[in-house]
């Protein structure tokens, strides 16, 4: 499996057991916000561009579905700043990423 792509977004290095890890907890938190997508087949490039697709979807159907998920990731609203120049899909995935990477870090460490 090939996780460059995702090392180089969350600056780490991520092994197969994290990578499940992660992917579990994206798939959590997308179930308890009303969101059924099967993300456990995916390579890291694949997660990102199915990220982005789903991003870009709730952006532009089901706003409120977005802000849910985005609030049940814990992702604060001050951290969800654009630039003029910035992808608004892109930014909000990075978010994502680094915030369940966050998450998954945690409870490594904690339990």
């Amino acid at each position: 499996m090939e996780l460059e792509i995702l090392n180089t977004t969350l600056q780490t290095k991520l092994n197969g057991e994290v990578y499940a890890k992660l992917i579990s907890q994206i798939e959590k938190d997308f179930v308890m916000s009303g969101i059924t997508y099967d993300f456990s087949d995916l390579e890291p490039q694949a997660l990102i561009n199915s990220l982005h697709e789903i991003v870009e979807e709730l952006l532009s159907k089901e706003y409120a579905t977005l802000l849910s998920l985005l609030y049940r990731m814990d992702i604060p609203e001050s951290s969800i700043k654009f630039q003029e120049t910035e992808d608004v899909q892109s930014h909000l995935v990075n978010l994502i990423l680094r915030r369940e990477f966050l998450k998954v870090q945690m409870r490594m460490k904690y339990s």
